[in-house]
C-alpha cells in the first residue's frame, strides 16, 4: 500500500469479474441516497455498515437502551458486554511474557476470569477481552489440555 498523504492511500486490487458485477450492482442500489457514488464510496459504505452490524451484535450501540432487559443464563446481558468492550478498548487484553499486551483486534471473545463452569458470573469485573487463541490458552490453563481436546474433538463431530 502507498501513501500518498494523512488521509490517502493508494491499493492495487485484482478482483473477479463476479465481484466487479455485485459491486457496480450495490452502486445501482444506492443510487437514490447516494448518487454519482465511487466505487469507493459503495465499499466505505458497505464496510460502515459491516462494522455497525458487528457492533450491534456486540451489544457495542450509539444509544444503548435505557431499560435493561433480563437475558438468558447463558448469555452475557448487553450492558455488560458494552461495558468490558469499553474499559479493555475493544483488544485482548492478554499479557505476553514480555509483560506488553497482546492487544489483538481479530476473532475477540469474552473470556470468563473465573470460568462459568466453575460458577464465575457473567459481570463486567468477570469478563475480559480475549483473541480466540489467548481465549483457547486461559481454557487451556483453566480445564487442562484432555478436557480442552475432548471438547474440540466433540466440536469436531469425532
Amino acid at each position: 500500500m502507498d501513501w500518498l498523504d494523512g488521509d490517502q492511500a493508494r491499493m492495487h486490487l485484482t478482483v473477479s469479474k463476479t465481484f466487479l458485477k455485485k459491486l457496480d450492482a450495490a452502486r445501482d442500489a444506492l443510487s437514490h441516497s447516494m448518487p454519482g457514488a465511487s466505487r469507493e464510496n459503495v465499499l466505505e459504505a458497505a464496510l460502515d455498515r459491516l462494522l455497525a452490524e458487528r457492533d450491534r451484535r456486540k451489544g457495542i450501540t450509539a444509544r444503548p437502551q435505557t431499560k435493561r432487559r433480563p437475558s438468558r443464563p447463558d448469555r452475557i446481558p448487553a450492558h455488560v458486554r458494552r461495558e468490558v468492550w469499553r474499559r479493555d478498548g475493544g483488544r485482548c487484553t492478554f499479557v505476553l511474557p514480555s509483560g506488553e499486551t497482546c492487544g489483538s483486534t481479530h476473532q475477540l471473545e469474552l473470556d470468563h476470569i473465573v470460568p462459568r463452569a466453575r460458577g464465575g458470573a457473567s459481570t463486567a469485573e468477570n469478563l475480559r477481552i480475549r483473541c480466540k487463541g489467548h481465549n483457547l490458552e486461559e481454557a487451556r490453563r483453566a480445564f487442562g489440555d484432555a478436557v480442552m481436546d475432548g471438547y474440540a474433538a466433540r466440536r469436531r463431530g469425532g
